[in-house]
């Protein structure tokens, strides 16, 4: 009886410590990115070189509570027999149907009520010539935020004021078409507003309101556009704009279509040491440009930047436009319509070009000069779509 009991106060004693242990691998950033090698790499490639790369996954994709551990533990055995039989999608199907509201994960970190006003941002780019001209802009982002007691209700952060309810429907899956938003302000007062042609029954649709998620839709996975990435590393040093046509090669060469990331590494190297033979920082150049290509381009998942649209903004994909196109109109005199494509509505072009050009700083804004005419009427991603111009 005594060995009995001893044994069993040891056996006890090891399951609790297994299961404790157990526990906190299965929440740990390694098991999630790491044992499913295949599927996950992309999204935990990008994680590691994310904002929220200090942010455990489960933080967001689990949350707090037995609830919600019980509950993504069950869909994990799903996905388990996905792996094992490789039927998983290709790439992974967004946004997640069963993620945490935004409530409940991104708010319990940032805080909505708090105001942060305007933001100053030089973006730096490169046109696909042969001189590799530099094009750079810079912005007063219209950030703003507040509800009213930590600063004025206004700017970006004005669709997240406690004080409005913002809902919309979208007609696709990845939630990039919206043909009718619904706004409810402070006082209560409904204005609604609708694309032609939408005569949808609302009462059968998926109404959605408006969180987080629904511009910051990539705040941990972002998979950037070869175009901004070859300017990100021109800009810092990695690629030298001496090199005739380096922008223009470089985004050729990462956007060509392979099959392996192997095989997308053997040709980019071929292919630059083919057209920069002689230059005396080669390997570095090459190394340079397979990293772009290793951090955003996973063949074998066929994922790529393109494969999910980034809301932040309107230059790559819709984006805001989704709703800011001047085709969402409103019944409601006071409202004609959401407003449209006006560069001033949310930042103010400072300064744009190169040298001298972007010391000269317009307080009031400037019309957005495109390269060679000065153009706001138009949507960006009409052209731009990551990589070179449609």
């Amino acid at each position: 009886l005594f060995w009995f009991i001893t044994a069993a106060t040891v056996f006890l004693l090891l399951t609790s410590i297994g299961s404790y242990k157990t526990y906190h691998y299965s929440e740990s950033v390694q098991f999630c990115g790491q044992a499913c090698h295949t599927p996950m790499k992309p999204e935990y490639t990008a994680y590691l070189l994310s904002a929220h790369a200090r942010v455990d996954c489960v933080a967001c994709h689990v949350g707090s509570g037995a609830d919600a551990y019980v509950k993504a533990k069950l869909n994990g055995m799903h996905q388990l027999m996905g792996v094992i039989k490789g039927d998983y999608q290709r790439p992974i199907k967004t946004p997640i149907r069963n993620l945490r509201p935004a409530q409940e994960t991104c708010e319990q970190c940032h805080w909505p009520q708090k105001f942060d006003g305007n933001l100053d941002r030089t973006y730096a780019h490169f046109l696909a010539d042969e001189t590799n001209t530099p094009f750079s802009v810079r912005l007063l982002l219209k950030v703003g935020g507040g509800d009213g007691e930590h600063g004025r209700a206004e700017g970006i952060h004005w669709h997240m004021n406690i004080a409005n309810k913002i809902e919309y429907i979208a007609s696709d899956e990845k939630r990039q078409v919206i043909p009718w938003v619904r706004m409810t302000d402070k006082t209560g007062k409904v204005t609604e507003f609708r694309v032609a042609g939408f005569t949808n029954d609302l009462a059968k649709a998926a109404l959605r309101r408006m969180d987080c998620m629904d511009c910051h839709n990539r705040p941990a996975h972002q998979y950037h556009a070869p175009n901004d990435s070859v300017d990100m590393a021109m800009s810092t040093g990695k690629i030298e704009t001496t090199l005739p046509w380096i922008k223009s090669n470089a985004v050729t060469v990462l956007t060509a279509s392979y099959s392996t990331e192997d095989e997308a590494l053997s040709k980019i190297s071929a292919t630059l040491r083919a057209q920069y033979g002689t230059y005396s920082k080669l390997d570095s150049l090459v190394s340079a440009v397979q990293g772009i290509y290793t951090n955003n381009f996973f063949p074998e998942m066929k994922v790529s930047w393109s494969a999910y649209p980034d809301n932040l903004g309107h230059k790559n994909s819709e984006g805001c436009f989704r709703c800011h196109d001047g085709k969402h109109k409103s019944t409601d005199p006071a409202m004609k319509m959401i407003s449209a494509t006006d560069c001033n509505s949310c930042h103010l072009i400072l300064a744009q070009g190169s040298g001298a050009d972007l010391e000269k700083l317009n307080a009031k804004g400037n019309t957005f000069f495109h390269v060679d005419s000065p153009n706001e009427d138009f949507s960006c991603a009409e052209c731009h779509n990551g990589a070179l111009i449609k």
